[in-house]
């Protein structure tokens, strides 16, 4: 279906655009392409010219797919003399009665890339949405579908969806909606363009991290390039769970991690820490010292591992409530230098840190169930926590599997010692 027919035929209105100023709005929209703006500058900026050049602007929206682990979607909205305002969409099994009921899922549905209506007839629409906006004023709502794609040959299509609004007497005219129509493929290329970025952001701070993922994109991707830096290393592992694998039907596993490595992840991140990879159960991270004081990033690496164990803790607490199995979370913290950057094969790497501290942290982490601690530091990380130090509490000397020397190891003093 192409178009929708309106509820009520509209009037013939004159209303035909400078060519010039149409041109200029095209060739605005193809140098912010290029240069891969963000979305509220270029949906707000193109607004604004539209209305600058005459058309009679209540209301526009674009509406967009992300490719993001929460949110599915995300809408801009633009009204004259207000700031663009923006509204994420997550993921859930149910769609909400107000998406249900809304042009947008009516065209989704259908299959419509245009849909009209005119709301200044005093008719109940078929959509509450319009009922809400011819209540605020509002004439004529057009709205349409771009369509593209991000693989050559790709057979789900992807695109955006636009909805333009207007209390103009009459509604729009017919060359609005000529000017309309030429230009919005246009504002579609440009979206896509800040799309298709954007969707690079999102999964390489997803999957490798937020400053692995920065360095990726802006080119630190040959293969054996790396920096030595200096960095707190955090390394987890949950205690039990090869036991829980047992116990624990298959299509819950993964939702069960997921509960602990969320207990893990937020105090980490929060405090400026970075997961470069999940290990099995467990998990790696770092704190990178060189924009910041060895202390107080020492200071923030501890008190995100505390956070986690009291997390973890409170998380076993509402399992075995629920008569569900319960995990343990091993922690280890360590400082030191370590290699940063790509490793692995010709066409396949990994973007993250290796070397002896790395290898250290796991042998410390491995002694956490024989010392009955859930949570070790190295005597490095002792030395470099000066903050820290009335908390910590040594635990002595203590050989570790593959490393030359005895390492004194510490762990965290109870509250009230």
């Amino acid at each position: 279906m192409e178009l929708s027919e309106p509820e009520t035929a509209l009037p013939d209105a004159a209303g035909e655009l400078d060519p010039h100023q149409v041109q200029a709005i095209s060739d605005w929209l193809v140098r912010q392409g290029l240069r891969t703006c963000e979305f509220d500058t270029l949906f707000g900026g193109f607004c604004q010219q539209l209305k600058d050049a005459g058309i009679p602007l209540w209301r526009g929206q674009v509406t967009m797919r992300t490719l993001h682990p929460s949110i599915e979607s995300i809408a801009y909205i633009w009204r004259p003399e207000t700031a663009v305002e923006s509204a994420e969409f997550y993921y859930s099994d149910v769609a909400s009665d107000a998406f249900l009921k809304s042009p947008f899922h009516h065209m989704l549905k259908t299959g419509a890339r245009r849909l009209r209506r005119w709301l200044d007839d005093g008719k109940p629409s078929a959509f509450p949405v319009l009922d809400e906006f011819r209540a605020g004023g509002a004439t004529d709502y057009y709205a349409r579908l771009i369509s593209f794609s991000f693989e050559p040959g790709e057979t789900r299509r992807g695109g955006v969806i636009t909805s333009w609004t207007t209390d103009r007497e009459g509604g729009f005219s017919d060359g609005h909606i000529a000017t309309l129509d030429r230009l919005l493929p246009r504002l579609g290329l440009s979206l896509k363009a800040t799309l298709t970025y954007q969707f690079a952001v999102n999964l390489l701070d997803t999957y490798v991290g937020r400053d692995a993922g920065r360095r990726i994109r802006s080119g630190e991707i040959r293969r054996g390039h790396a920096e030595i830096i200096r960095a707190v290393v955090w390394y987890a592992d949950l205690r039990g769970f090869t036991a829980l694998t047992d116990t624990v039907p298959t299509d819950e596993l993964q939702a069960t991690l997921d509960e602990y490595f969320n207990c893990m992840v937020y105090p980490l991140m929060g405090r400026g820490g970075q997961v470069l990879k999940y290990i099995g159960d467990g998990l790696l991270a770092t704190f990178d010292l060189e924009n910041a004081g060895t202390d107080s990033v020492c200071r923030e690496a501890l008190d995100s591992a505390v956070e986690a164990l009291d997390l973890v803790r409170r998380l076993n607490v509402e399992r075995s409530a629920a008569g569900q199995p319960v995990m343990e979370l091993d922690l280890a913290l360590h400082l030191g230098d370590v290699l940063y950057g790509n490793v692995g094969a010709l066409d396949r790497q990994d973007f993250t840190v290796i070397g002896p501290a790395v290898n250290e942290a796991s042998r410390i982490e491995d002694q956490c169930e024989r010392l009955g601690q859930n949570i070790l530091l190295s005597e490095t990380f002792a030395a470099a926590a000066a903050q820290c130090s009335d908390r910590l509490m040594s635990l002595g000397r203590h050989t570790l599997r593959d490393v030359r020397a005895p390492q004194e190891l510490f762990t965290v003093k109870d509250e009230g010692e």
